[in-house]
């Protein structure tokens, strides 16, 4: 963890989703300090016209419209103050490498409990924040 859902319509410009996913994937990690390893970026086209935002059913992805929509998933672990700074890092990383404007940039919060999550065939636990 950190995982990372982000959804779009489709972008306007030929893209090379696996070269923007690792260019994601290592920015955030390394302007969030966190190993690289931990981080998981999945990026959804949501079908044309599926999309009502704004008044208006949207076709196509543009800088400025609609909203990118992203959810950052992390461990309990962080102070209040280290979530906000992941999600400003993550949407700032979004922006630099999709050329997305910024105010354009949804992104919200999860923040998973010990022992809320079942991986690698188990309920896994970490010690708590503070």
């Amino acid at each position: 963890m950190p995982i990372v859902h982000i959804r779009s319509l489709a972008l306007p410009n030929a893209i090379d989703m696996p070269s923007l996913l690792d260019k994601l994937a290592n920015a955030f990690a390394q302007q969030a300090k966190i190993q690289l390893e931990h981080i998981s970026i999945e990026w959804n086209y949501i079908h044309p016209g599926h999309y009502f935002v704004n008044q208006q059913v949207h076709h196509q992805q543009q800088a400025n419209q609609p909203p990118l929509m992203v959810e950052l998933f992390i461990p309990d672990v962080h102070s209040d103050k280290r979530q906000q700074q992941l999600v400003s890092v993550l949407a700032k990383v979004i922006h630099q490498h999709s050329h997305i404007a910024l105010d354009n940039i949804f992104v919200s919060l999860r923040v998973a409990q010990s022992g809320s999550i079942f991986d690698n065939g188990r309920i896994v636990t970490w010690p708590k924040k503070g």
